[in-house]
């Protein structure tokens, strides 16, 4: 039972209540009335009058009051109540089934690796110079030797950009006369355009060795090579060309145009 319908069955009760309290008062009065008029008579007789009270002085008889006036009031009238509003209760929504994902076949043949034939390498239309090869001497071995990317100037007279470096294998200081690059020519060296880059100071290696940039020029157009070179004769005889060159690199085909 509600709230609401608790409260109207109490008010209902207590007008009922009231209602029968007015109608007990409403018949007590009227009988009391009654009794006043007409004694009851068994009663005895009361004492005479007394002469001596004038006869103007009648006791006043006692009013008679008008009947009540009851009023029925309406009992049970129920209360107004509030009307639910019925809520959809929300419904789940069954979430997706997982759907299996074929997995691959684990024992899956590998391929056969195909054995690699040998491809003939085409010839190339520039022969390769069948010059010195290089070579440990007195204990200096040449560990690198090439152009500089993008700085040589292969026209006559240009800059002939390079950079190489030689090891020491014997561990102390070796005495030599001239480093540098020799240029050649159909198969002949042309110590007049050598370039010399460490000598003609009592030079002597150090153990760990020495590596060096510069550049060389080649007045005149043609096809040449050139390589790295040490030289033990004495500076000046091997600059004149009386001393031996030992080749310390590969050589380096150019061609000046």
């Amino acid at each position: 039972m509600s709230n609401k319908t608790v409260r109207a069955v109490l008010f209902g009760a207590l007008g009922v209540l009231v209602l029968l309290i007015i109608v007990a008062a409403v018949l007590l009065l009227q009988d009391g009335q009654q009794t006043a008029v007409a004694p009851d008579p068994t009663v005895e007789a009361v004492a005479e009058v007394p002469t001596d009270v004038p006869a103007t002085e009648v006791p006043a008889s006692p009013t008679v009051l008008p009947p009540a006036v009851v009023q029925i009031l309406s009992t049970n009238t129920p209360l107004p109540t509030d009307t639910p509003t019925a809520t959809a209760i929300p419904t789940e929504t069954p979430l997706p089934t997982n759907t299996a994902t074929a997995v691959p076949p684990t024992n899956v043949p590998l391929p056969t690796a195909v054995p690699a034939t040998a491809t003939p390498v085409p010839p190339t239309n520039t022969p390769v110079p069948a010059g010195p090869q290089p070579t440990n001497a007195n204990g200096l071995v040449g560990e690198s030797f090439g152009l500089q990317p993008g700085r040589s100037n292969l026209t006559p007279g240009g800059q002939i950009w390079y950079e190489w470096r030689v090891g020491n294998t014997t561990g102390g200081g070796v005495a030599y006369s001239t480093i540098g690059v020799m240029p050649r020519r159909n198969g002949q060296d042309i110590v007049a355009w050598y370039q010399n880059n460490w000598g003609g100071n009592n030079d002597v290696m150090p153990p760990e060795g020495l590596s060096w940039p510069s550049w060389m020029s080649i007045p005149e157009a043609g096809d040449y090579t050139i390589r790295l070179v040490v030289c033990f004769d004495g500076y000046q005889k091997c600059l004149s060309g009386g001393g031996t060159f030992h080749t310390l690199s590969q050589e380096i085909s150019i061609s000046i145009r």
